[in-house]
Protein backbone atom coordinates (compact mmCIF):
# COMPACT_ATOMS: atom_id res chain seq x y z
CA UNK A 1 0.00 0.00 0.00
CA UNK A 2 1.35 3.43 -1.00
CA UNK A 3 0.30 6.37 1.16
CA UNK A 4 0.48 9.87 -0.30
CA UNK A 5 1.86 12.66 1.90
CA UNK A 6 2.25 16.38 1.19
CA UNK A 7 6.03 16.11 1.46
CA UNK A 8 6.68 12.51 0.40
CA UNK A 9 4.87 9.28 -0.39
CA UNK A 10 5.63 6.10 1.50
CA UNK A 11 4.93 2.43 1.00
CA UNK A 12 3.57 0.25 3.81
CA UNK A 13 4.81 -3.34 3.80
CA UNK A 14 3.09 -5.68 6.27
CA UNK A 15 4.87 -8.84 7.41
CA UNK A 16 3.37 -11.62 9.54
CA UNK A 17 6.52 -12.39 11.52
CA UNK A 18 7.52 -8.78 11.97
CA UNK A 19 7.55 -7.59 15.61
CA UNK A 20 8.72 -3.99 15.20
CA UNK A 21 8.42 -1.23 12.60
CA UNK A 22 11.35 -0.37 10.36
CA UNK A 23 11.73 2.66 8.09
CA UNK A 24 13.79 2.61 4.89
CA UNK A 25 14.72 5.33 2.41
CA UNK A 26 16.28 3.93 -0.74
CA UNK A 27 18.95 5.79 -2.75
CA UNK A 28 16.21 6.42 -5.34
CA UNK A 29 14.11 8.23 -2.70
CA UNK A 30 11.55 5.48 -2.19
CA UNK A 31 10.27 5.63 1.39
CA UNK A 32 8.90 2.43 2.89
CA UNK A 33 7.90 1.25 6.34
CA UNK A 34 7.92 -2.46 7.20
CA UNK A 35 5.46 -3.21 10.01
CA UNK A 36 3.79 -6.13 11.83
CA UNK A 37 0.72 -7.33 9.95
CA UNK A 38 -1.74 -6.17 12.62
CA UNK A 39 -0.30 -2.70 13.28
CA UNK A 40 -3.01 -0.09 12.81
CA UNK A 41 -2.87 2.68 10.21
CA UNK A 42 -3.07 5.24 13.03
CA UNK A 43 0.08 3.86 14.66
CA UNK A 44 1.85 3.79 11.33
CA UNK A 45 0.97 7.44 10.75
CA UNK A 46 2.28 8.33 14.21
CA UNK A 47 5.60 6.62 13.44
CA UNK A 48 5.88 8.42 10.10
CA UNK A 49 5.08 11.77 11.73
CA UNK A 50 7.66 11.23 14.47
CA UNK A 51 10.33 10.17 11.96
CA UNK A 52 9.56 12.79 9.30
CA UNK A 53 12.65 14.94 10.09
CA UNK A 54 14.84 11.83 9.71
CA UNK A 55 13.13 10.87 6.44
CA UNK A 56 13.57 14.36 5.02
CA UNK A 57 17.25 14.34 5.95
CA UNK A 58 17.71 11.06 4.06
CA UNK A 59 15.85 12.39 1.02
CA UNK A 60 18.12 15.44 0.97
CA UNK A 61 21.15 13.18 1.41
CA UNK A 62 20.16 11.25 -1.74
CA UNK A 63 19.78 14.46 -3.69
CA UNK A 64 23.21 15.84 -2.81
CA UNK A 65 24.49 14.82 -6.21
CA UNK A 66 22.69 14.62 -9.51
CA UNK A 67 24.90 13.07 -12.13
CA UNK A 68 23.95 13.57 -15.75
CA UNK A 69 23.96 10.40 -17.85
CA UNK A 70 24.74 12.24 -21.08
CA UNK A 71 28.26 11.79 -22.42
CA UNK A 72 30.48 14.79 -21.74
CA UNK A 73 31.58 17.11 -24.53
CA UNK A 74 33.96 19.16 -22.35
CA UNK A 75 32.55 22.51 -23.38
CA UNK A 76 31.65 25.62 -21.41
CA UNK A 77 28.41 25.28 -19.48
CA UNK A 78 28.68 21.57 -18.65
CA UNK A 79 28.54 20.52 -15.01
CA UNK A 80 31.23 18.50 -13.25
CA UNK A 81 30.68 17.25 -9.68
CA UNK A 82 33.30 17.53 -6.97
CA UNK A 83 32.61 16.42 -3.38
CA UNK A 84 28.92 16.17 -4.19
CA UNK A 85 28.46 19.63 -5.67
CA UNK A 86 28.13 20.48 -9.35
CA UNK A 87 30.38 23.14 -10.87
CA UNK A 88 29.99 24.65 -14.31
CA UNK A 89 32.89 24.39 -16.73
CA UNK A 90 34.33 27.49 -18.36
CA UNK A 91 36.85 26.97 -21.16
CA UNK A 92 39.06 29.85 -22.24
CA UNK A 93 41.96 30.20 -24.63
CA UNK A 94 45.40 31.02 -23.28
CA UNK A 95 49.12 30.48 -23.56
CA UNK A 96 49.24 27.36 -21.35
CA UNK A 97 47.04 24.44 -20.33
CA UNK A 98 45.76 25.00 -16.79
CA UNK A 99 42.74 24.16 -14.65
CA UNK A 100 41.40 25.61 -11.42
CA UNK A 101 38.24 25.86 -9.35
CA UNK A 102 37.59 29.60 -9.27
CA UNK A 103 34.51 31.51 -8.11
CA UNK A 104 32.35 28.40 -8.20
CA UNK A 105 33.47 27.29 -11.67
CA UNK A 106 35.97 24.93 -13.18
CA UNK A 107 38.07 27.28 -15.31
CA UNK A 108 40.17 25.43 -17.90
CA UNK A 109 42.64 27.37 -20.00
CA UNK A 110 43.84 25.65 -23.17
CA UNK A 111 46.14 26.53 -25.99
CA UNK A 112 44.66 26.63 -29.48
CA UNK A 113 44.18 23.14 -30.98
CA UNK A 114 41.80 21.23 -33.19
CA UNK A 115 38.41 20.61 -31.59
CA UNK A 116 39.04 16.89 -30.97
CA UNK A 117 42.45 17.51 -29.46
CA UNK A 118 41.03 20.22 -27.21
CA UNK A 119 38.36 17.88 -25.84
CA UNK A 120 41.01 15.32 -24.93
CA UNK A 121 43.24 17.92 -23.28
CA UNK A 122 40.37 19.30 -21.19
CA UNK A 123 39.47 15.81 -19.96
CA UNK A 124 43.11 15.06 -19.10
CA UNK A 125 43.51 18.38 -17.28
CA UNK A 126 40.35 17.83 -15.25
CA UNK A 127 41.33 14.25 -14.43
CA UNK A 128 44.73 15.35 -13.16
CA UNK A 129 43.10 18.06 -11.06
CA UNK A 130 40.79 15.49 -9.45
CA UNK A 131 43.69 13.14 -8.75
CA UNK A 132 45.75 15.87 -7.06
CA UNK A 133 42.84 17.07 -4.95
CA UNK A 134 41.85 13.52 -4.06
CA UNK A 135 45.28 13.05 -2.47
CA UNK A 136 45.03 16.14 -0.27
CA UNK A 137 41.37 15.65 0.70
CA UNK A 138 41.82 11.96 1.55
CA UNK A 139 44.85 12.73 3.73
CA UNK A 140 42.73 15.29 5.57
CA UNK A 141 39.88 12.83 6.16
CA UNK A 142 42.26 10.05 7.22
CA UNK A 143 43.75 12.27 9.89
CA UNK A 144 40.32 13.21 11.18
CA UNK A 145 39.08 9.64 11.55
CA UNK A 146 42.33 8.14 12.81
CA UNK A 147 41.83 10.07 16.03
CA UNK A 148 38.20 9.03 16.28
CA UNK A 149 38.88 5.33 15.69
CA UNK A 150 42.07 5.27 17.73
CA UNK A 151 44.30 3.87 15.02
CA UNK A 152 47.25 5.27 13.08
CA UNK A 153 48.07 4.58 9.46
CA UNK A 154 51.60 5.14 8.22
CA UNK A 155 50.42 8.31 6.51
CA UNK A 156 51.20 6.93 3.07
CA UNK A 157 48.43 6.94 0.51
CA UNK A 158 48.35 6.12 -3.18
CA UNK A 159 45.76 7.49 -5.60
CA UNK A 160 44.94 5.04 -8.36
CA UNK A 161 42.49 4.45 -11.17
CA UNK A 162 40.88 1.30 -9.83
CA UNK A 163 38.17 -0.55 -11.73
CA UNK A 164 36.44 -2.53 -9.02
CA UNK A 165 37.53 -1.00 -5.74
CA UNK A 166 37.15 2.33 -4.01
CA UNK A 167 39.89 1.66 -1.51
CA UNK A 168 42.21 -0.93 -0.05
CA UNK A 169 45.04 -1.09 2.47
CA UNK A 170 48.21 -3.13 2.69
CA UNK A 171 49.59 -4.89 5.74
CA UNK A 172 52.04 -2.05 6.34
CA UNK A 173 49.15 0.46 6.48
CA UNK A 174 49.51 1.99 3.02
CA UNK A 175 46.12 3.22 1.81
CA UNK A 176 45.11 2.90 -1.84
CA UNK A 177 42.17 4.97 -3.06
CA UNK A 178 40.30 5.30 -6.32
CA UNK A 179 40.55 8.97 -7.31
CA UNK A 180 36.95 8.93 -8.57
CA UNK A 181 35.62 8.75 -5.01
CA UNK A 182 36.36 12.47 -4.72
CA UNK A 183 33.46 13.09 -7.11
CA UNK A 184 31.02 11.80 -4.49
CA UNK A 185 29.63 13.71 -1.48
CA UNK A 186 32.00 14.04 1.46
CA UNK A 187 29.85 11.62 3.48
CA UNK A 188 30.61 8.91 0.91
CA UNK A 189 34.31 9.80 0.88
CA UNK A 190 34.28 9.43 4.65
CA UNK A 191 32.67 6.00 4.39
CA UNK A 192 35.50 4.74 2.18
CA UNK A 193 38.13 6.28 4.48
CA UNK A 194 36.60 4.79 7.64
CA UNK A 195 36.16 1.43 5.93
CA UNK A 196 39.87 1.21 5.16
CA UNK A 197 40.94 2.49 8.58
CA UNK A 198 38.83 -0.20 10.24
CA UNK A 199 40.77 -2.76 8.22
CA UNK A 200 43.88 -1.77 10.17
CA UNK A 201 42.14 -3.31 13.18
CA UNK A 202 40.07 -6.03 11.50
CA UNK A 203 41.73 -7.24 8.30
CA UNK A 204 38.72 -9.12 6.94
CA UNK A 205 35.00 -8.50 6.54
CA UNK A 206 34.05 -10.47 9.61
CA UNK A 207 31.18 -9.60 11.95
CA UNK A 208 33.73 -7.86 14.16
CA UNK A 209 34.74 -5.62 11.26
CA UNK A 210 31.19 -4.50 10.49
CA UNK A 211 30.50 -4.04 14.21
CA UNK A 212 33.52 -1.73 14.46
CA UNK A 213 32.50 0.18 11.36
CA UNK A 214 28.98 0.67 12.71
CA UNK A 215 30.34 1.96 16.01
CA UNK A 216 32.30 4.64 14.21
CA UNK A 217 29.72 5.31 11.50
CA UNK A 218 26.20 4.18 12.55
CA UNK A 219 24.67 4.88 9.11
CA UNK A 220 27.42 3.18 7.11
CA UNK A 221 24.91 0.82 5.44
CA UNK A 222 23.12 3.72 3.77
CA UNK A 223 26.39 5.18 2.55
CA UNK A 224 27.52 1.79 1.31
CA UNK A 225 24.25 1.31 -0.56
CA UNK A 226 24.48 4.78 -2.10
CA UNK A 227 27.93 3.94 -3.42
CA UNK A 228 26.79 0.57 -4.75
CA UNK A 229 24.02 2.20 -6.78
CA UNK A 230 25.73 5.43 -7.82
CA UNK A 231 29.34 4.29 -8.07
CA UNK A 232 29.23 3.70 -11.81
CA UNK A 233 28.29 7.35 -12.32
CA UNK A 234 31.39 8.65 -10.54
CA UNK A 235 33.45 9.42 -13.59
CA UNK A 236 34.38 12.21 -15.94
Amino acid sequence: MVVSKSIFDYKVIRRERRKTASLQVSPTNEVSIIVPKELSDENIERIIKRKTPWIISKLKFNEEVQYPHKAKEYVSGESFPYLGRNYRLKVIAGKADTVGLLNGRFVVTVKKRTADATDLVIKELLTQWYIEHAASKLKERLKRYEERIGVLSNGKIKIKSLKRQWGSCTKDGTMNFNWRIIIAPISIVDYVVVHELCHLIQHDHSKEFWRLLKRVMPDYQERKEWLRINGALLDL
